[in-house]
């Protein structure tokens, strides 16, 4: 009984890290920051658990102490389970750091630590003289097994079949079990501890605002549909994180997604890879000015990819193909050659992932483009030292010959265009001027040709590489001013 304590104890600690990543998202963003903020807490809290379960144990003849304090950890989860959104909520604004550690502190330290003492007081049940050594093996072994299983649990089954509320609710009934299964063995009336927990059936599901839609949740993301006034979007993990805008009654919908549109009307267009599908919004812009083109349009998320194909109109056919894969793996396999790439590559906020922003990224992107082919990449920047701006022209600049920048949309988003062959600011102006006809993407790009520019590269602009790319770094310092 003991070393399935120890192994169910450490599984629980261990989804719980898992669970807390994901529950944050929503509420502090999802970057290395939250992840880093919240596993320092963690590992506060389990230092303090090993140094309180070791001290128990020496004071205590009997396994009761043990398993009253795995209750009181299933009772904290319990209340947990109803009051941590409602928490989470109220700190939001706090920034990833102080409201990520504020929350780690208050709503998943105080059951972890009780958990974290399990391990010294059961290898001070088990343990006989001349044995210790053998028995704290053990124990060690028999907890991070656990922990293998609980994370691997949470990851590939609980997280993405039944979401975050049902999974805490599924922690915290696996914490009250163990206990109650420990005190019953010396007292039967301990059953009784589980009525509680019958509260579990009747917690209230986790809702989003009134425009929501549709919902779902897989092991990339928080996915969400809304309604916006006439626009319907696709938000991703944050609340605030639009990721596609489609407005019901135009093709055109304000946003850095219509300048996409303007890759057909710059280079010959018989091909495009699409990087960072979400929920299709530069497809469709693309499809305006060039509607026959072959595309290839990647996508890790499965469920993203759904919600594209019931909302947005996206639907694989003769001229569209789908792949549900991540961007950089999937190039290594397919060869192009793509006339247009269209790089859009968020993770559910203002963060890029930093391996898809790197010099060796771009060679590989190269590789797969014709010789007459433009890179038009979304980039995210509201600083006002442009730091990540900078970084990205500076790190395209070391593969393509010429990059140029075009303000996108109503917010900070830029629309980094990098061309294969050398051009001149006068000869893509002059292209873009050229559109004639009553067409509705004339006036887009002549207005693109007056506001377009070719940057040079900012003093102290750093390079990007696998080895070194600061980007999340540069994105929270952008974020803070």
């Amino acid at each position: 009984m003991s070393l399935i304590t120890a192994a169910i104890s450490g599984a629980v600690v261990m989804a719980l890290e898992v669970v807390a990543f994901r529950l944050y998202a929503p509420y502090f963003g999802y970057s290395i920051y939250v992840w880093g903020s919240m596993i320092s807490v963690v590992m506060l809290a389990l230092a303090l658990g090993y140094g309180f379960g070791g001290r128990l144990a020496d004071r205590s003849t009997t396994s009761a102490p043990l398993y009253t304090v795995i209750l009181g950890s299933a009772i904290y989860q319990l209340v947990i389970v109803f009051a941590g959104r409602p928490l989470l909520a109220a700190l939001s604004g706090w920034g990833d750091f102080t409201g990520t550690v504020t929350a780690t502190l208050v709503i998943f330290a105080p059951p972890m630590t009780a958990l974290a003492g399990v391990g010294p007081y059961v290898i001070r049940l088990l343990a006989r003289a001349g044995d210790v050594g053998a028995t704290a093996g053990l124990v060690y072994a028999a907890s991070t097994g656990g922990s293998m299983v609980g994370v691997l649990a949470v990851s590939f089954f609980l997280l993405p079949q039944f979401g975050t509320q049902a999974t805490l609710e599924v922690l915290c009934l696996a914490t009250a079990v163990i206990a109650v299964a420990g005190l019953a063995a010396r007292n039967r009336n301990a059953a009784t501890a589980l009525v509680p927990f019958a509260l579990l059936m009747a917690v209230p599901k986790f809702s989003w605002s009134n425009d929501t839609i549709w919902t779902n949740e897989s092991a990339y993301n928080l996915i969400r549909v809304a309604h916006q006034g006439k626009r319907l979007v696709l938000l991703l993990n944050s609340r605030d994180s639009v990721h596609t805008v489609r407005d019901e009654s135009s093709n055109w919908t304000g946003f850095y997604y219509d300048d996409f549109a303007l890759g057909p009307l710059l280079v010959p267009a018989r091909s495009v890879m699409v990087l960072g599908m979400g929920g299709g919004g530069s497809i469709q812009a693309s499809r305006i000015t060039a509607p026959e083109t072959a595309i290839d349009a990647v996508e890790i998320d499965g469920k993203v990819v759904d919600a594209a194909q019931r909302f947005f109109g996206i639907h694989a056919d003769p001229h569209l193909r789908i792949h549900v894969a991540d961007a950089r793996p999937w190039l290594k396999r397919n060869r192009g050659p793509y006339d247009i790439v269209q790089v859009d590559l968020y993770h559910g906020g203002p963060y890029v992932p930093f391996y898809l922003t790197t010099v060796e990224f771009f060679r590989l992107v190269r590789s797969r483009m014709s010789n007459d082919g433009v890179v038009m990449m979304n980039v995210f920047d509201v600083g006002s030292q442009q730091e990540v701006l900078a970084a990205m022209v500076a790190t395209l600049k070391q593969v393509y010959p010429s990059v140029m920048v075009l303000p996108a949309g109503y917010f900070s988003n830029k629309m980094v265009l990098a061309f294969t062959r050398p051009q001149t600011l006068d000869s893509v102006r002059a292209r873009l001027r050229a559109i004639e006809g009553n067409n509705p993407w004339q006036a887009l790009a002549r207005k693109s040709a007056a506001e377009i520019t070719e940057p040079s590269v900012q003093p102290g602009a750093i390079v990007l590489t696998d080895d070194r790319a600061p980007v999340e770094e540069m994105t929270r310092r952008m974020l803070s001013k």
